[in-house]
């Protein structure tokens, strides 16, 4: 009786081992993957500025705005050579610029201006996320980011405003690729008053989550950081409408100390001269990516 007991005993024990060593052989397929490529889509939203000591340290006839909302948009590709470490980058259309406020307490006017930069840009960075083996498929990990990026600049724009105490408009400027405009008087300009290409680093830290078996869901707070001075400080010519057959020498950013900020015989005796600093691109913000592993 116990030689069956223990047979019976026995049999089941194997058909039990039986049984679970086929169920994770025939399943192998549908364990979650967490090395090899993912692609997808990726966007954003983040504040955009134009980052210059000199703007920034300037009287009240400039004030740089901390807030300026712009956005990107593109595909991300990413291969990860083990659970915990990729490379990769990412291809997008990116938007970005700056706006400024001022105030000129001498003549009473108020400026308000926009700077508007348009880049193909590409990003490539390690990846690296948080990884347990004891638990392969757990759905949140932990996400850095870093590495240089550059961009081609595709479009441009600068223009301003300045207006009186009674909020009516007395001049207005604008410079579109190699259009310019200054009150009335419509021009061209023989190159363009910003550098082609930009440079410069991207670093990340946020979290992923596993939608499904294959699908990833990561959102980054993300900074970008330029180290390129994206303003071409080169002399130009220029022909306006008004008088089409006189080219005229022409640096939109000559005479100078902060962006707009033309030195008066008081800044200059304050020891404010005409060398005004290389302006780089910064951005802040929040990036939302899906990807999916193939």
């Amino acid at each position: 009786m116990i030689k069956k007991i223990i047979l019976t005993f026995s049999f089941f024990i194997l058909a039990f081992s039986s049984v679970n060593a086929q169920f994770e052989f025939s399943n192998k397929s549908y364990n979650v993957p967490v090395t090899g490529w993912t692609w997808g889509f990726a966007g954003g939203g983040f504040t955009s500025m134009l980052n210059n000591k000199d703007d920034q340290r300037a009287d009240k006839r400039l004030d740089p705005q901390m807030m300026n909302f712009s956005w990107a948009a593109g595909i991300e590709g990413i291969y990860w050579f083990q659970p915990t470490f990729g490379l990769g980058g990412q291809a997008l259309f990116w938007n970005g610029g700056a706006a400024y406020k001022g105030y000129d307490s001498l003549t009473d006017l108020t400026l308000s201006a926009q700077t508007a930069l348009t880049y193909a840009k590409i990003p490539i960075m390690f990846y690296f996320k948080s990884y347990n083996r004891y638990y392969p498929n757990r759905r949140f990990r932990m996400n850095l980011q870093f590495g240089p990026y550059v961009g081609l600049m595709t479009g441009f724009s600068d223009k301003g405003t300045y207006k009186d105490a009674n909020g009516d408009k007395v001049h207005s400027f604008s410079v579109s690729n190699t259009s310019i405009t200054n009150g009335t008087d419509k021009g061209k300009v023989s190159g363009s008053i910003m550098n082609p290409l930009d440079a410069g680093f991207v670093f990340g830290l946020g979290g992923e989550v596993r939608l499904w078996r294959r699908t990833i869901v990561a959102l980054m707070i993300r900074s970008d950081v330029g180290i390129s001075n994206v303003e071409n400080r080169n002399g130009l010519k220029v022909t306006f409408e008004s008088d089409p057959s006189n080219e005229q020498d022409f640096n939109y950013w000559s005479g100078y100390y902060a962006k707009y900020t033309l030195c008066t015989p008081e800044d200059i005796a304050a020891g404010y001269g005409q060398n005004r600093r290389a302006t780089k691109n910064l951005s802040v913000g929040a990036f939302l990516s899906i990807r999916k592993y193939f």
